[in-house]
């Protein structure tokens, strides 16, 4: 027991002067208001925690503790529940008053807290979580210490940012250690420091290893006496300044009684030469534990069982030996603290367990997870020790539970790794309806999390396990689900197959829409692949199932794409016959997307029979259809700007929006429409100033009447006025206000093109890392009811922002290319626009720089015609990043003024204007008439969103426009 006797002596700090100044740095920044993040990072046995620890110990400051446990199978959110427990300790009522506080109920079951109305959603658990963690500062400044968290859960990995967002202004300092060696590539934790860095809310404390004359100085204060310079190269060569190694090393060899003093008072080696060192610092902790009585080896092997950290009251349950647990305690091998009981340090339970003979091991972890499921513990670990202990069934039915708990945490990444362990274990013939169900969960959330691979894995066996066992409908519905995954991942062959065989199955079941919904996506990808005979034919079959349906907006998509077929195909006047009657059909019954899609298929179909100036004027016949005059024309009117929109058309939805807005005759719905459009085009347009009002007022009218899509799209208007007026944390505010108002709606259609705009808006800002998430889940589940290339192109779009946030540029890069090409032939011009311009970003970041730079020229040319002013600056700045300027490339406008959408003839009225000139001086110099310089003022006014003349100068001057001279 001589090597377990120096606790005292153990917990010296010896030469971290530098890193405990930064830690009280931290600390100090903390107190005043300024709280967050920082991470100590270190091998095993440097001396994290005893730094940390050593620090605080000299502190007046609350320290609220959350270990992570070394497992297979993590419990969702298991530090944060255990801070969050530790503070109902310290202040039971503290989350008493806590808006949202029953969404934490999946967390912390024990407040026993009502059933939210509607169940828990991801929006109402994030936001009561944040609330939760604030409550933590109530009563003054608390650190938060989070140990290990190369071993934490997805999903507590993928807080962290957000985490320091909430802390930033509070006065608390959440302390994460970590091991670098246990950091592989992609782990979560790399990802989350990323998005510290980039949020600036990175603080990092690197612990290394000691210096010789400080680790010489440790093992003269581990031994108690000074030793011999020779005796501490030597320990310091073989340890390599590790002090745990240090330590143990040290201890062993005086336990061995190996070591004298010399003449000198110097402790060293007896027999410098004849003794073996040990050469791992496992090696040197199984030297002391040899020497442990039984009854303490048998107690520090169910300890070990029960891992690193663990509750000493468990443990005593399962010894029923107090002298044995007593022990362990008094001889410093486990130290009881905070609550419960750890191993001194991770490696030595490693050393204890390793020494455990196989069949005793299985028997432990029996008794553990016994214990363990009796106590109602987290299924998750329940799960791990049921499988240690060769226990299939009973690990199976944990491993359920924790995948159910992972779901209603909405941790989908944890969900899936606990359904697919279950699976792996489910023997044949056995329930098997509860493992199709099973399987359904697994593919929903590895879709839900980006793992594509697995979802389409997943799918494909449902499909084929529903088919076999005569579920039709149900494997229509897998396979569905299957060519959603199998699209996003670029897989097209395979895609249309299983859209095939889905069409045929819900035929089978008289599932006439779902029929026509899959029978429709093929036809539109064969049309748009050039294979125009095999689409008409399968969109022959896709009406006939939509009119069994009696699906009208069905029905009008599919006749828009057949009429764009047979004109493709050589069949001009019967397609635009059929075109014609599908646009009909949709406007008459007012079916938004329908009337948007058949409208651009229209135009495509004129193109190609080479009347450009009809296609130009394709939504002129939306208008006759609207009538002259009454109510209905300004509902139609204001609908058809939905289109107009989308299409690209945005001149023309402007004059539409004022046509309605101008008139005192027209209803209120119709008036929030074009209000929510006209300010979300503005936005657009640089012009947030002016854009807010008409948003304000449609926000207002939509929560009054309950216009769920107008509700929508004001709030995008508003993220956007926020973006253009540089306040990305505004513009983030509003996208979680959108997507808490989807919560409560159902829609899979005008929540597309927010989400897409709002991923990279997500990806980019610091701290919203959350927000990302939970928009790539909402498109998910958008794209899975929604079905259309749309749909997947945006969620593409956000696996490829959420790829590129987890430090995988080739992934995303895949991704946003799969995005452009589902856009292919949808008239989706800006969101098409704003994908290549990710895609050619991350292109430029891998160093391939001729395929980046055809994505942002392309996307560039489309936002100048569009005169999309945030997305031409953003395109403009990364094309000159590759030293490709705007301006060698033909543009109309200066680099400096194109986002903005000023041509040449502005920016000379405006450089005049900064020089003091009157519009009667201006008119002389530039040969114009005094109505047109007013005219060029007003518009300068307008697109640098400024009230005067002076406001416009100051603009134009911080932005640089006025410094460069006007090319020739």
């Amino acid at each position: 027991m001589g090597n377990l006797q120096r606790g005292a002596g153990r917990q010296a700090l010896i030469g971290r002067s530098q890193e405990q100044a930064a830690l009280l740095q931290a600390l100090d920044r903390a107190g005043r208001g300024h709280g967050g993040v920082l991470l100590v990072v270190g091998e095993a046995g440097i001396g994290k925690t005893r730094l940390v620890e050593s620090v605080l110990s000299g502190q007046r400051v609350p320290v609220l503790r959350a270990p992570s446990r070394e497992t297979q199978l993590a419990s969702p959110y298991a530090p944060l529940s255990a801070l969050l427990r530790a503070q109902v300790s310290r202040s039971p009522a503290s989350f008493d008053h806590l808006p949202f506080r029953e969404q934490l109920l999946p967390l912390l079951p024990e407040l026993r807290l009502h059933v939210p109305h509607g169940g828990s959603t991801p929006a109402g658990f994030l936001d009561a979580v944040c609330g939760a963690v604030r409550c933590l500062t109530d009563d003054g400044p608390v650190v938060l210490l989070l140990e290990d968290l190369q071993w934490a859960d997805h999903a507590t990995l993928d807080l962290l940012p957000s985490l320091a967002e909430w802390l930033a202004d509070r006065p608390a300092l959440l302390i994460g250690t970590y091991r670098r060696e246990e950091m592989p590539r992609g782990h979560r934790l790399r990802h989350a420091r990323q998005a510290l860095k980039r949020a600036d809310a990175l603080q990092e404390i690197s612990v290394d290893a000691l210096t010789p004359p400080d680790a010489a100085e440790l093992i003269a204060h581990t031994l108690g006496q000074p030793v011999s310079a020779a005796l501490a190269a030597q320990l310091f060569g073989r340890t390599e300044g590790v002090p745990l190694f240090i330590e143990e090393l040290a201890l062993a060899l005086q336990a061995g009684e190996r070591l004298a003093s010399g003449p000198d008072g110097c402790l060293d080696l007896i027999a410098p030469g004849t003794v073996e060192l040990p050469w791992t610092l496992r090696e040197a902790i199984v030297l002391g534990l040899d020497r442990l009585p039984a009854g303490a080896r048998v107690a520090a092997e169910v300890a070990a069982v029960l891992g690193h950290a663990f509750d000493a009251n468990m443990l005593l349950d399962l010894l029923q030996d107090d002298a044995a647990f007593d022990a362990l305690s008094e001889g410093g091998l486990i130290a009881e603290r905070h609550g419960g009981a750890s191993f001194r340090h991770a490696l030595i339970r490693d050393a204890v367990y390793a020494g455990i003979p196989w069949a005793r091991r299985r028997t432990l972890h029996r008794q553990v997870a016994a214990h363990l499921e009796a106590a109602r513990a987290a299924p998750g670990i329940t799960a791990e020790h049921w499988l240690a202990g060769h226990e299939p069934e009973r690990a199976r039915a944990a491993l359920l539970a924790a995948a159910e708990t992972s779901c209603r945490l909405h941790a989908y990444h944890d969900a899936a790794e606990a359904a697919g362990r279950a699976l792996e274990l489910w023997p044949t013939g056995v329930d098997e309806a509860r493992r199709l169900d099973v399987l359904d969960q697994l593919g929903q959330c590895a879709q839900a999390c980006g793992l594509l691979s697995e979802a389409g894995r997943a799918w494909r066996e449902a499909a084929q396990a529903r088919r076999d066992a005569g579920d039709l409908q149900g494997a229509a519905a897998a396979q569905h689900r299957l060519a959603g995954a199998l699209e996003l991942q670029g897989l097209w062959e395979g895609a249309l197959e299983a859209r095939r065989v889905a069409a045929d199955a819900f035929a089978a079941c008289e599932a006439w829409a779902a029929a026509a919904e899959e029978r429709l996506a093929i036809g539109s990808t064969l049309r748009a692949a050039g294979r125009n005979t095999a689409a008409l034919a399968v969109l022959a079959r896709a009406l006939d199932d939509a009119r069994r349906a009696r699906r009208a907006d069905l029905e009008a998509r599919i006749l828009g794409q057949e009429g764009n077929a047979r004109a493709r195909s050589g069949q001009v006047e019967q397609g635009l016959r059929v075109g014609r009657e599908g646009v009909s059909l949709a406007v008459a019954g007012g079916h938004t997307s329908a009337t948007v899609e058949t409208l651009h298929r229209l135009a495509d179909t004129l193109e190609h029979a080479g009347d450009y100036l009809a296609a130009r004027s394709t939504y002129a016949d939306a208008f006759d259809l609207c009538g002259a005059s009454g109510p209905a024309a300004f509902a139609c009117r204001a609908c058809v700007t939905v289109p107009l929109y989308q299409n690209g058309v945005w001149d023309r939805a402007m004059t539409e929006c004022r046509t309605v807005l101008t008139s005192s005759d027209a209803p209120v719905v119709p008036r929030a429409v074009a209000g929510a459009m006209l300010g979300t085009l503005l936005a657009h347009r640089g012009q947030p100033a002016r854009a807010r009002p008409y948003l304000l007022e449609a926000r207002s009218v939509a929560q009054q009447l309950g216009l769920a899509a107008v509700h929508l799209r004001a709030l995008w208007g508003l993220a956007l006025a926020a973006d253009a007026a540089g306040q990305p944390q505004i513009a983030t505010e509003r996208i979680r206000d959108l997507l808490d108002v989807w919560d409560g709606v159902e829609d899979h259609y005008h929540i597309l093109f927010p989400l897409r705009w709002a991923s990279s808006v997500a990806a980019a800002h610091p701290g919203a890392d959350a927000e990302l998430q939970r928009i790539t889940h909402v498109l998910s589940r958008a794209a899975d009811l929604n079905g259309g290339p749309v749909a997947f192109s945006a969620l593409a779009h956000a696996l490829g922002e959420l790829a590129w946030l987890g430090g995988h540029p080739e992934a995303a890069s895949r991704q946003f290319e799969t995005a452009v090409r589902l856009l292919r032939d949808t008239g989706t011009p800006f969101e098409e626009a704003s994908t290549r311009l990710r895609a050619g970003q991350v292109l430029a970041a891998l160093g391939l720089r001729a395929p980046a730079t055809e994505h942002l020229v392309a996307a560039h040319h489309t936002a100048r015609t569009l005169n999309a002013a945030r997305l031409t600056q953003q395109a403009a700045g990364a094309l000159d990043a590759l030293g490709e300027h705007v301006a060698r490339r033909g543009t109309r406008t200066l680099l400096g003024s194109a986002d903005l959408g000023l041509t040449r003839r502005q920016v000379e009225v405006l450089r005049r204007l900064a020089q003091g000139h009157s519009d009667k001086a201006i008119a002389a110099e530039l040969r114009l008439s005094p109505r047109t310089v007013e005219m060029h003022v007003s518009r300068l006014l307008a697109s640098l969103d400024s009230r005067s003349r002076t406001e416009a100068v100051v603009k134009a001057t911080e932005l640089g426009l006025l410094a460069a001279s006007v090319p020739r």
